[in-house]
């Protein structure tokens, strides 16, 4: 079966649809650790075929300049992808131990899933401008992990919670921070397929301008 850069891209559409759909139902106390199970299971088998499908693509194609770098891209994409899932049951398993809404979490999710959404958008549009906003944005999901550390230890101090109840939000909110870490990554391979310039080591690219 002939395989072409298109279909790369269709893949990893197909696999973020699921894991936008597992990050939403991480902290939803109507979904059940069964329901985010499953898409786990689903964005595990992605994660394979698509990284089957690249190397069969570099093996067949011997793909150079732009096209290479869209596999390299999937390929980068696919790999937080799938961190992203795992993160996700991380978090419901602990959410579910909670057993309430907390206020601040869940605004911290919002915004962790407006960011991989963002990080998303900017690879279907091939918008280095807004895969540069989403790795400025990064700051902002640090900052909310850092406010809820604070405030929990605090409370925690004080007596105000108990140690495992606090020490539980602390644990959701860094891995809503790591999901927020690999939006970022997302956003890097982006400029990195639209540019081919690694801003890892080129951090003054990140003012969206193309060589």
């Amino acid at each position: 079966m002939d395989i072409s850069t298109k279909d790369l891209r269709d893949h990893i559409l197909k696999m973020a649809s699921l894991v936008e759909a597992s990050l939403s139902a991480a902290l939803n106390l109507d979904k059940t650790l069964e329901d985010v199970l499953e898409l786990e299971r689903k964005v595990n088998e992605f994660h394979m075929m698509i990284d089957d499908a690249c190397f069969k693509y570099i093996a067949l194609k011997g793909p150079a300049a732009k096209d290479l770098r869209t596999v390299l891209a999937v390929m980068k994409i696919n790999a937080e992808l799938e961190r992203i899932g795992d993160q996700s049951l991380k978090i419901k398993r602990q959410h579910l131990s909670l057993g309430r809404e907390i206020l601040q979490l869940k605004n911290m999710a919002l915004e962790t899933n407006i960011m991989v959404k963002n990080a998303l958008d900017s690879f279907v549009r091939s918008n280095i401008k807004l895969a540069t906003d989403v790795i400025e944005y990064d700051q902002e999901i640090n900052a909310l992990n850092r406010d809820i550390v604070k405030n929990h230890v605090g409370q925690i101090k004080n007596n105000e919670i108990g140690f495992d109840e606090g020490y539980t939000i602390i644990k959701i909110s860094k891995n809503l921070e790591r999901i927020g870490d690999h939006a970022k990554n997302i956003a890097e391979d982006v400029i990195f397929l639209e540019s081919g310039s690694d801003i890892r080591h080129n951090p003054e690219f990140k003012t969206g301008k193309k060589d």
